[in-house]
């Protein structure tokens, strides 16, 4: 029993050192170049050789004669009676016959092609991520391939400009090549304002003193005592007695101003190609075309971005991105012409597919505090705020500019989506306009407003019913033929009185049964505690719109 042991082991110790010097024969053989030695054994052959190698035919008889068709590329020596060596010397295809003592032919197609391995290991070491093949011609190169950067393509070309004089480049950059660019621009405007000033007006018989510092009063009629003001005061008060009077006009104002923007544009180009957006309107603008004349020219306001997407690969992108942001603003206005407030951003950034990058960022405060009054009484301690006007106004403003580039492909037909902006709300008819005061009524069909469309409810409504399906008035939702062991529950035209759906009133009956379970062999079946009895629970309503409606339901 031991000495079988022993044999056992020995025997699986050797099976194992006999499969790894296979497995290391195998590898070794492949990382070896092509054996030297060919050897003719049929009629018509085929060889190819590189430029400046050379292989040793072998014939089995005595080779008595030999020729090669085209000198110039193959050259032959003897080297014993039965074998020939073939050296290459330049790229072109020919013929070598051999002939036999019993008079025999025997012809090689031999192919030579330009030697680039040391081209092709060159760039391999130096684009490792690279797929590059070299495929050397008479007096060119063809270089085809991927590579992952479109700037390793001008430096590759270079490389091989220096061993060929001309290079054929097919090489193109792996990857998707269509970019969608996601801009995001967040702007937050506070504005606090304070002011206080007080204007008085005193009358004493033909004696009258004015104090308008704050502006308020803008002028005085002396003879008739009529005051005007520029409807800025908001307290007025006045006192009059037999012949004196007091008026005063105070202005105290508080204002508080919250501006919010936000603007999300989104486009979509190939790899190298500009593509622009705009989203706003243009203003008319005078402008002065000599000779007194004028003419109008108009200029564009609202979001614009301008952006160049460049597809480096490895889901890296570069994009050159001018994203700007315009509003009108009237308090620069020139002869009713509003001028334009811009928030603009040029730059070039280079990132990963679906990151998000801040391009921008600015954190604007502003603060102005202004005082008016009359010299020297303006500076008495409490009694000089008669005497003057102060102002304090405030401005905050924080924008924050964000992009997000995704490499995209076009969508198949199933996943377009089904509802797009303005299709989920139809037409108003007179009585939902001016009786029950809507602006829109949900759209179910192609027909106009929930209200008026008659002609049946679009889409599944249950596990039976087939996406996308036009179901007609009338038609069961729901018809599966009763089984024998359990009734059919009907609902007929009585009970369907005051059912109301989307494709109008049921009046047919609606046919809905379960289908009887398949029959199985008792050997099959498991014993299993019986399920507890399902409660009776009364049948809802028929199905009604699809999604939330947003008006509640009102019956006239």
């Amino acid at each position: 029993m031991i000495i079988m042991q022993r044999f056992a082991r020995h025997f699986v110790t050797t099976a194992a050192l006999l499969a790894f010097a296979a497995i290391g024969g195998n590898a070794q053989a492949q990382n070896e170049a092509p054996d030297v030695n060919f050897q003719v054994a049929s009629p018509n052959q085929r060889l190819e050789m590189i430029v400046n190698s050379s292989r040793i035919f072998t014939l089995d008889e005595k080779i008595p004669k030999a020729q090669v068709n085209n000198p110039d590329l193959l050259r032959l020596t003897p080297l014993s009676p039965n074998k020939i060596q073939v050296s290459a010397l330049k790229p072109g295809v020919t013929q070598v016959n051999l002939w036999s003592e019993d008079g025999s032919i025997f012809t090689v197609d031999v192919i030579v092609i330009g030697d680039g391995r040391e081209l092709q290991m060159l760039l391999e070491s130096e684009f490792p991520n690279a797929t590059i093949k070299v495929r050397p011609l008479a007096s060119s190169v063809v270089l085809s391939g991927f590579v992952d950067r479109p700037d390793a393509v001008s430096r590759i070309v270079a490389m091989a400009e220096d061993y060929y004089p001309r290079v054929i480049n097919n090489i193109t950059v792996g990857g998707v090549q269509q970019v969608m660019l996601k801009t995001k621009v967040y702007e937050v405007s506070r504005t606090k304002l304070r002011t206080l000033g007080f204007d008085f007006a005193a009358y004493s018989g033909n004696d009258f003193f004015v104090s308008s510092i704050s502006g308020i009063i803008s002028s005085v009629a002396a003879q008739t005592g009529q005051i005007s003001t520029n409807a800025a005061d908001t307290v007025t008060f006045g006192v009059v007695g037999n012949n004196s009077s007091f008026f005063g006009f105070i202005e105290a104002l508080r204002r508080n101003g919250l501006t919010k923007l936000l603007s999300e544009p989104t486009l979509t180009s190939v790899s190298g190609r500009p593509a622009s957006f705009q989203s706003g309107g243009e203003v008319p603008i005078q402008v002065s075309s000599g000779l007194g004349t004028t003419s109008i020219q108009f200029k564009e306001y609202g979001t614009r971005v301008d952006f160049v997407p460049i597809v480096l690969g490895n889901g890296n992108i570069r994009l050159e991105i001018r994203p700007l942001v315009s509003e009108l603003d009237y308090s620069v206005a020139v002869n009713g012409t509003p001028g334009l407030k811009t928030r603009w951003v040029d730059t070039s950034v280079e990132m990963k597919a679906g990151q998000t990058l801040a391009l921008a960022g600015l954190i604007h405060e502003k603060i102005e505090t202004e005082s008016l009054g009359l010299p020297y009484l303006a500076d008495i301690p409490w009694a000089g705020a008669a005497f003057r006007r102060d102002q304090d106004r405030r401005n905050e403003v924080e924008l924050l500019i964000v992009v997000t580039p995704e490499l995209i492909g076009a969508l198949d037909p199933s996943e377009e989506p089904c509802a797009k902006p303005g299709t989920s709300s139809g037409l108003l008819n007179d009585t939902e306009l001016y009786w029950r005061g809507y602006t829109e009524v949900p759209n179910c069909g192609p027909n106009g407003g929930a209200a008026n469309y008659n002609g049946g409810m679009i889409g599944p409504t249950g596990p039976s019913a087939i996406e996308g399906e036009l179901i007609q008035p009338g038609t069961p939702l729901m018809e599966v033929p009763a089984p024998t062991s359990a009734p059919a529950i009907e609902m007929g035209p009585a009970a369907m009185q005051g059912v109301h759906t989307p494709s109008g009133t049921r009046s047919q009956p609606v046919s809905i049964s379960r289908p009887a379970p398949p029959t199985r062999p008792a050997s099959e079946l498991r014993p299993t505690t019986a399920p507890p009895a399902a409660s009776a629970q009364p049948m809802g309503p028929m199905p009604a719109m699809i999604g939330p409606s947003g008006y509640d339901t009102l019956n006239f």
